[in-house]
């Protein structure tokens, strides 16, 4: 295997401080540079640069959704989604605000939470100069613009 011979050298990228150890991993990286997205859905405009997350979409075509919760038998197409949905039961929420009290299930749920802090803007309407904090908001306002 190609990546047992290179471990321990340190690899990088030419284009910002990446680095790995592992040959694949760089060729992976490198296609967030190029935008290189070879595995493409055959039933919507989706395409991903890894399998992996070109068959979790397949799922969501599908309707498979193979992780299924014990305790509600709730099912989901990743595991990702089905880790997270538990933390409902358990009452959890290690994802802790540094600014102020508040605390999180999700990882996403408090990076939204700190763009309260921050004032940070990120998702910009292609139709107007309006921005939001959140992708739900940009969504919601896009739909103002098409009953227009």
């Amino acid at each position: 295997d190609v990546n047992k011979l290179y471990r321990g050298c340190r690899l990088r990228c030419d284009l910002c401080d990446y680095k790995t150890d592992y040959p694949s991993y760089l060729k992976r990286h490198i296609m967030i540079h190029t935008g290189e997205r070879p595995f493409k859905c055959h039933l919507c405009p989706q395409a991903f640069s890894r399998k992996g997350h070109f068959n979790v979409h397949l799922r969501y075509h599908t309707g498979e959704r193979p992780y299924e919760c014990r305790l509600c038998f709730k099912s989901f197409p990743q595991k990702s989604r089905l880790t997270n949905h538990q933390l409902t039961h358990t009452g959890e929420r290690p994802h802790k605000c540094h600014l102020c009290p508040q605390s999180f299930a999700r990882k996403k749920d408090l990076k939204e939470h700190l763009r309260i802090h921050t004032g940070e803007r990120p998702y910009q309407c292609t139709l107007c100069p309006q921005m939001f904090k959140q992708q739900a908001h940009l969504k919601t306002h896009m739909l103002m613009h098409s009953r227009k």
